[in-house]
């Protein structure tokens, strides 16, 4: 693992992609809590995300061929540069809410391209000893990225004033500061080579659809592909399900100010992360890569349930609301050693199992794949959150992935 670390081409990419997830993550997480406090509802919030999702289908078909086609520095380079003046716009929205739509739309289109880009880059920048460490490293921060972007958001408005106040605006103008350092730290790199695919034909359009389509013949006969693709699919389902819903959560049943999900979720999920990355090897020993990831999935329905029904338990029995933030924290310490159970498994056997000169293509076509299946259930769920009841919708969930994950698990992996 020390090798790695003595990679400066590695360094200098893995350090901007931790400067410009993080970034990513703290602007969207601020702008939900702005959102939050001003509305009050878990729909608008889904909104929100559903704006972050829909760039995936419109550019994902053309962003996996040009990422595999083109210099992969020269994409990230121009990436850091637009996302740095998209989250400096933020201060101007004025609780316009259509802006904020419109900003988190763009931001999203612009990763469309990146993050593509920083995983397929990888392989191409590591001697051959070292990729998995490299795609640990990565795989860490990617999911870290969003942990701590989240757990951050609220201290640096508490800082400067908190809501209401100029306060608001910290987070945007931080995270346009620290991509000008991810900016300068990609363009130390050396120049990045990557193996083009042969395709035939003159134009871009048609090398584009040809490029596509091989992708989804890799995806459809590759069960090494597929399955781990669905898996992060469900991932990413479940973090734009909590991230409009635990914010309400907070509110109505912690009891805490908004900007208190730092300690409250945040903190004990980062926690779990670690916990889980330390003890994942000994896990997969145990359980094998595919039970162990069931698994998971399993536990985080079940620890859903249990956030939803705690409170009413609670107000049933008039037990002291510290009941219910015991719960929250302990839960949000649990789901991340689960979610390193199936992300960081998942998205290694995506990395390992597909063509080197595909992974632009592939980690693209898990974009397009987020964008076409999470976006209709959180608008679904965050209406029903916000009309009918937030911890019937929670419980919902709970028991939804506890029956699907049992089916799979009986009919699809015992065969």
């Amino acid at each position: 693992m020390l090798k790695i670390l003595k990679n400066r081409q590695f360094l200098r990419l893995w350090g901007n992609q931790i400067i410009l997830q993080v970034a990513f993550n703290m602007c969207n997480f601020s702008a939900l809590i702005i959102l939050a406090d001003r509305t009050h509802s878990p729909f608008v919030q889904a909104q929100f995300y559903a704006a972050l999702t829909l760039p995936a289908i419109i550019f994902g078909f053309v962003a996996g061929p040009i990422v595999d086609l083109t210099s992969r520095k020269r994409l990230i380079l121009i990436a850091d540069f637009l996302m740095a003046m998209l989250f400096f716009t933020y201060i101007f929205t004025d609780d316009k809410l259509w802006l904020f739509f419109l900003i988190a739309f763009l931001t999203s289109s612009v990763a469309r391209f990146f993050i593509p880009a920083e995983a397929a880059t990888i392989p191409l920048i590591t001697e051959s000893d070292t990729l998995t460490h490299a795609n640990t490293f990565f795989l860490f921060t990617l999911m870290g990225s969003v942990l701590l972007g989240f757990a951050i958001a609220g201290p640096v408005m508490q800082v400067f004033g908190g809501l209401r106040t100029g306060g608001e605006h910290a987070p945007f103008i931080l995270s346009s500061i620290l991509l000008v350092i991810g900016f300068v730290l990609m363009a130390t790199t050396k120049r990045i080579t990557n193996i083009k695919p042969k395709v035939v034909g003159d134009s871009i359009v048609g090398k584009t659809f040809i490029l596509f389509w091989q992708t989804i013949q890799e995806v459809k006969s590759n069960k090494r592909v597929s399955f781990p693709i669905a898996l992060l699919v469900f991932i990413e389902l479940m973090v734009g399900l909590l991230s409009i819903i635990l914010l309400e959560y907070i509110r109505r049943y912690v009891q805490l100010p908004l900007t208190s999900i730092t300690y409250i979720l945040m903190g004990p999920l980062v926690i779990g992360l670690i916990i889980g990355i330390l003890f994942l090897s000994r896990v997969e020993i145990i359980y094998g890569a595919r039970r162990s990831i069931f698994r998971g999935i399993m536990g985080t329905g079940i620890i859903l349930f249990i956030m939803g029904f705690t409170p009413i338990i609670v107000n049933k029995f008039g037990l002291d609301i510290s009941v219910v933030r015991i719960v929250a924290i302990v839960s949000s310490f649990v789901i991340g050693f689960l979610i390193v159970l199936i992300a960081v498994q998942s998205r290694t056997i995506l990395q390992t199992s597909s063509k080197q000169e595909m992974h632009g293509r592939i980690f693209s076509f898990l974009d397009i794949m987020i964008a076409f299946v999470t976006p209709i259930p959180v608008l679904i769920l965050g209406l029903l959150a916000d009309k009918v009841s937030l911890l019937a919708t929670m419980m919902f969930i709970g028991t939804s992935i506890i029956a699907l994950t049992y089916l799979g698990y009986r009919f699809i992996y015992k065969k």
